[in-house]
């Protein structure tokens, strides 16, 4: 993954670019010592000038108003909030009139943003104080009084918080003043800039000691970058929090959500003093020193499936390649393409008007149609239908592009992150944003029926911790459809979500990241130095039986926040905390009796068990035998595994009462 900049061949600005900040997917706006504010097309490579502000008008920082609908006034999405060196915030329309000027600071307003709802904004300055004014620009409250200048200020994604900078410390603020505030060292050096994400909840913060630092939101330190030779000025995380970029003195570099670095670009520019990425998460624009407007586009992304591999090779160009057979493909598109996934038997690929389902035995015949908005920021996707998540809200299509349901729970589809939302081949699960203890489970129609969200079946599961992991297993009927989720205190439990009575069964402890088979019901977990797979989770509730079918796999370096891709054929693929990708082989026999029990292939069960010879196989195909009414199969496993009491169980059930058949969980002779 890398950067592709460009930039207009002769500055537009005279002096230093102060700020940027994005309109749509393809405009942006600029502000510089010059007093010019100017407007870029990127489509058609234009540049105008909206307005020339005062002489005496010196702009320190600017933002446009959040993509959301407030009393469904849409003439405030292109309102513009500029602060200025006088101390002053300016709110300017999308003409350039200055609506409304209102003193704010003595010295410089060195930042003015908007909340993400829209219903306020704040404003830091060289005084020391930080500001919460109304969105027409009264004064709420005064949260902070200090006699350190305040050179960064920026809203938490739930507007309830405020991260602002104090020398050397980061300091977050409750805006409930009964809330200890949390406030840490942070840097060697003055901190200049900051960035909190919606999506992961993590801080990236920038200093004049050259450093940049990610943080969680008490304060302990995620990662830290080397060492660079001048102070950073400017950070951004993506929307989706999956990447963040730097900019430094003649540098920009991107980096993954851990610190990892993908690339290092050394435009000469001088200092970028700003940075913004578009909404869609492809695209970057740069405010810098010299005049120019750097634009960057995130290409060289490479996604992979079984034997194919993918790679957006530039703006409106994929590359498929079938790896086996050598067989390759460059797929041209009419607009930018903005995401893509692959997977089950299809390469889907996102542009900013319409939407292409390939499949993979035909790549040149794809299914077509027309998104709501072209700011897709995910794209999941299961056995038989695929989500895609715009600004509008979620969409589920099916494989020839009909709608199969729009689920809505209130949620702000921009601030999903792919541990908070999961497709199944006949449900969606989602983690409810304002009580994340709550996941919502919506049915969605597996026939060429289309129906509307109201006709959605919701089923609603409440975890007694907070939730920050899910995910829905990909096969078997939806009456026995798995969720498996994490908690804050990183314990992994299954739940079957259309129980009556649903309960949440603990499979283990110190989970960072989870994920199911596409193929079967094997669910695999990621330690700081092993993997585990679960071979029967529906074991659970039989704690020696659960033991039994549990596979673990000592690995080393793996880094921080490791994270499992996807599980195919009992083969994991791991990504460390450095973005290199790992393949750990865990459950190979297991996941061909898993297949092989899921067709009723009972004596190739029992044949691959006498072959192999082990132990876990062997405790698998007597679980499963036992939970599918096998008694026979059952008996001979669970001789093998010296569960005599459970064969003297079977033989009773056998000969004496052989119309009764074990119960889904069984009664275990004591």
């Amino acid at each position: 993954m890398k950067l592709k900049i460009s930039s207009f061949k002769e500055p537009k600005h005279v002096g230093v670019i102060v700020c940027v900040s994005w309109n749509n997917t393809e405009d942006v706006f600029s502000c510089g010592d010059d007093h010019k504010l100017l407007k870029w097309n990127l489509v058609n490579s234009e540049c105008m000038v909206i307005t020339t502000f005062p002489d005496d008008f010196y702009p320190t920082g600017m933002h446009l108003f959040p993509k959301v609908s407030v009393g469904g006034n849409k003439h405030q999405h292109d309102v513009i909030l500029v602060s200025s060196a006088d101390g002053k915030f300016n709110i300017v329309n999308h003409n350039g009139r200055i609506e409304k000027s209102v003193n704010a600071h003595q010295g410089a307003c060195l930042t003015a943003q908007w909340s993400p709802d829209g219903a306020g904004l704040l404003t830091a300055g060289e005084d020391g104080f930080v500001k919460v004014w109304s969105r027409n620009g009264l004064l709420r409250s005064t949260i902070v009084q200090s006699d350190v200048s305040c050179y960064c200020a920026v809203w938490s994604p739930d507007s309830s918080a405020i991260l602002y900078t104090k020398g050397n410390f980061l300091v977050i603020k409750q805006l409930n003043s009964s809330t200890k505030i949390t406030k840490w060292k942070a840097h060697e050096g003055l901190i200049l800039c900051a960035a909190w994400n919606a999506n992961n909840n993590l801080i990236v913060s920038g200093s004049e000691d050259g450093l940049t630092k990610i943080w969680d939101t008490f304060g302990q330190q995620i990662s830290v970058s080397v060492k660079h030779d001048q102070p950073i000025t400017s950070v951004s995380w993506s929307p989706a929090g999956d990447l963040f970029v730097i900019g430094s003195y003649n540098l920009i570099r991107l980096c993954n959500a851990n610190g990892w670095s993908h690339c290092l670009e050394r435009p000469s520019t001088g200092s970028i003093y700003s940075l913004a990425w578009s909404s869609d998460g492809t695209q970057l624009a740069a405010a810098c020193a010299n005049g120019h407007v750097l634009f960057a586009h995130v290409i060289d992304r490479v996604y992979t499936w079984k034997n194919y591999s993918c790679n957006q090779v530039g703006r409106k160009v994929i590359a498929i390649k079938d790896i086996i057979t050598d067989q390759s493909d460059q797929l041209d598109y009419p607009d930018r393409v903005i995401q893509m996934a692959l997977g089950f038997n299809h390469l889907l690929i996102a542009t900013v008007k319409q939407c292409f389902i390939h499949k993979l035995t035909s790549w040149n015949t794809p299914v077509t149609f027309d998104l709501k908005e072209g700011t897709i920021s995910m794209i999941l996707l299961a056995e038989r239908c695929l989500c895609i998540v715009e600004r509008a809200g979620l969409s589920v299509y099916s494989y020839m592009g009909r709608l199969l349901a729009s689920p809505r729970w209130g949620a702000r589809p921009e601030t999903l992150g792919r541990s908070a939302v999961s497709l199944g081949p006949d449900a969606l699960a989602a983690i409810d944003q304002t009580d994340k203890k709550l996941i919502h489970v919506f049915d969605l129609p597996t026939g060429l029926v289309v129906r509307s969200s109201a006709d959605n079946a919701v089923t609603k599961l409440s975890h007694k911790m907070t939730v920050s992991s899910i995910a829905l297993s990909q096969t078997g009927p939806i009456n026995e459809r798995q969720l498996a989720l994490l908690d804050y205190n990183r314990d992994l439990y299954v739940v079957t979500v259309k129980d009556s009575k649903p309960k949440f069964v603990k499979l283990g402890s110190q989970i960072l990241s989870i994920a199911w088979s596409a193929e079967t019901e094997l669910l695999v977990g990621l330690r700081a130095n092993s993997a585990v797979a679960w071979c029967c989770p529906r074991a659970a509730t039989q704690p020696d039986w659960l033991a039994l079918t549990t596979v673990t796999k000592e690995i080393s370096d793996l880094g921080r926040n490791p994270s499992i891709v996807n599980v195919e054929e009992g083969v994991a693929r791991i990504c460390r905390g450095n973005g290199s990708i790992l393949h750990v082989s865990l459950a190979s026999f297991p996941e061909k009796l898993l297949k092989h029990v899921a067709a009723n292939m009972w004596q190739a069960a029992l044949q691959l068990c006498r072959t192999v010879e082990d132990e876990t196989l062997w405790a698998c195909l007597a679980v499963l035998a036992w939970q599918h009414s096998q008694l026979a199969v059952a008996e001979e496993a669970f001789a093998l595994i010296h569960q005599y009491h459970q064969v003297c169980y079977i033989q009773h059930l056998r000969t004496n009462i052989p119309e009764k058949l074990p119960a889904y969980d069984g009664i275990r002779a004591n």
